[in-house]
């Protein structure tokens, strides 16, 4: 059977999910696209049905992942364009839509290197930046990233996106930036807050110890608590009018300074 009808009450819950209100209060959210869906399959991600249009599905890839969904126990709906429209994120339409449930990930089950490599953001607005942060964490090989105080959620479907699928291969914990505090301290983890005004340049860390890096949002920077704990405090250096970079490529700059510290 094609789902044809966007008013069909399946359709309509799965549109709703969209919205942050409905991903909070029924604990489910939307994964989009090839390499994520495959992502999140390879992470056990509990996917509960799936919609697929096939005048979308343009690649062997494709039809390789459907196959591999369809060897699932995972609902299966073949959609209308018109349906599939309806329940798509923007403008993407890679012909491939899965519901699953949310992961909820706290600081007691995850696990750590021997010498934690952690990545915390602090009261993210945007989604898009806490997914392309996720990202870069994923790629310098962080243990996990912490969104605490998070404003944002880790599921919105651009947060998804931008992490390219990141979000589902590495652990990242929402938590309060109080809870984390205490975390980092019980566990010997060193805090670096990134800091515009900060004297010392992010180069001159050993970055060989267990440690943090703490990164605040763009317009509201750090809060008083994570300077007031901060181990060290540390800036990028900036030779231009701009007085800092978005939080994800300053993650990326002091990262894999860690990564090229650790890898001599």
């Amino acid at each position: 059977m094609i789902l044809t009808s966007i008013n069909n009450p399946r359709i309509k819950e799965v549109k709703n999910l969209r919205e942050s209100v409905a991903r909070r209060a029924s604990g489910f959210f939307i994964i989009e696209g090839c390499r994520e869906l495959s992502l999140a399959l390879e992470a056990g991600i509990a996917i509960t049905s799936f919609y697929f249009c096939p005048e979308f599905l343009g690649n062997d890839i494709h039809g390789q992942l459907l196959a591999r969904i369809r060897n699932t126990k995972v609902a299966i709906f073949e959609v209308s364009k018109q349906v599939y429209e309806k329940i798509a994120y923007g403008n993407r339409r890679e012909g491939l839509l899965a519901v699953a449930k949310r992961p909820h990930l706290n600081l007691s089950e995850t696990r750590c290197k021997a010498v934690p490599f952690v990545v915390i953001a602090e009261h993210i607005e945007k989604p898009g930046n806490l997914g392309a942060l996720v990202r870069t964490a994923d790629g310098a090989g962080a243990d996990m990233v912490i969104a605490a105080d998070s404003v944002t959620d880790t599921y919105n479907p651009n947060a998804v996106r931008s992490s390219r699928g990141a979000v589902f291969t590495i652990p990242v914990v929402n938590t309060s930036s109080e809870e984390a505090l205490r975390w980092l301290k019980k566990n010997n983890i060193k805090i670096i807050a990134a800091l515009i005004e900060a004297e010392t340049v992010y180069t001159d860390i050993d970055f060989k110890k267990p440690f943090a890096i703490v990164l605040g949002s763009e317009d509201k920077g750090l809060s008083s608590l994570w300077k007031d704990n901060a181990d060290y405090r540390v800036s990028i250096p900036m030779a231009g009018e701009a007085d800092s970079l978005n939080v994800s490529a300053s993650a990326a700059i002091v990262l894999y300074e860690a990564v090229r510290q650790r890898n001599i």
